[in-house]
């Protein structure tokens, strides 16, 4: 009887065992997760589309380049349903969230499009050829000018938004500090590539302020790089908001 009630207890204890090491096992692995996931960079995203312009620009396209230089101005009246259509994709899509800063502005330049889009629908009815070629080289201005508040800046600069942004939007309200220190270097190379981006012509009126603007950017960069490499977590916030207004004032010399 004193041996079984021993072998009991001997059962009994070694369970406990088991179940504290499976207890402890389970734990460790959640806080190897857990550090894991903490310690993930943030990806650098891709620049998101906007639903309606690719497909008017296929309606756009032929109209453009062949029917138009030709003068097949019946080409042109038969593919109004397609603007038309296009037109209506384009001005019910929603803005994706990473052109918040220019919305305004392209709102206001969708608009003149669905204008343009109108216009050239009428003539087309009632006008003649000379009137509807008119029409046509005013939408296809419109449609220009719509598409270019989307466009980059430069492409360096664009280049250096797509590192920021998901800092800006996931890191950062995160306070995902170990993502914000794995981009850094990401950020010095695309700031770098900014450093030696020549402005087109067309800007050449704003370089003056380019220049200071893209200064400013490039000392914020250095000074939140600076800030990562030492570890000082309760300045990477202000550094990096400083680092975002620098890049803002410097996209605004545009606008």
């Amino acid at each position: 009887m004193k041996k079984s009630k021993r072998l009991w207890v001997l059962v009994l204890a070694g369970a406990l065992c088991v179940l504290v090491i499976s207890i402890f096992l389970v734990g460790c692995g959640k806080k190897a997760e857990i550090k894991e996931e903490e310690q993930a960079p943030v990806a650098e995203m891709k620049k998101p589309g906007v639903t309606g312009i690719r497909e008017f620009h296929e309606v756009l396209y032929p109209v453009w380049h062949d029917y138009f230089p030709k003068g097949d101005f019946q080409a042109i009246r038969d593919a109004i349903p397609e603007f038309k259509r296009t037109t209506k994709i384009l001005t019910e899509t929603e803005l994706p969230q990473f052109y918040h800063n220019v919305k305004n502005d392209f709102d206001a330049k969708r608009e003149n499009l669905a204008l343009a889009v109108d216009k050239m629908e009428s003539v087309a009815q009632t006008g003649n050829d000379q009137e509807l070629a008119k029409a046509v080289e005013e939408m296809h201005t419109a449609f220009e000018r719509m598409a270019r508040v989307l466009s980059p800046r430069t492409r360096e600069l664009e280049e250096f938004h797509l590192v920021l942004y998901p800092l800006w939007h996931q890191a950062m309200p995160d306070k995902d500090y170990q993502a914000i220190k794995a981009a850094v270097p990401s950020l010095g190379s695309k700031m770098n590539a900014l450093m030696q981006a020549q402005l087109p012509q067309r800007f050449s009126d704003i370089e003056p302020q380019f220049l200071e603007k893209r200064e400013a950017l490039r000392l914020s960069v250095e000074d939140l790089a600076s800030v990562c490499r030492q570890n000082k977590d309760d300045q990477i916030i202000d550094k990096l908001t400083v680092m975002h207004d620098a890049y803002r004032a410097l996209d605004q010399v545009f606008e």
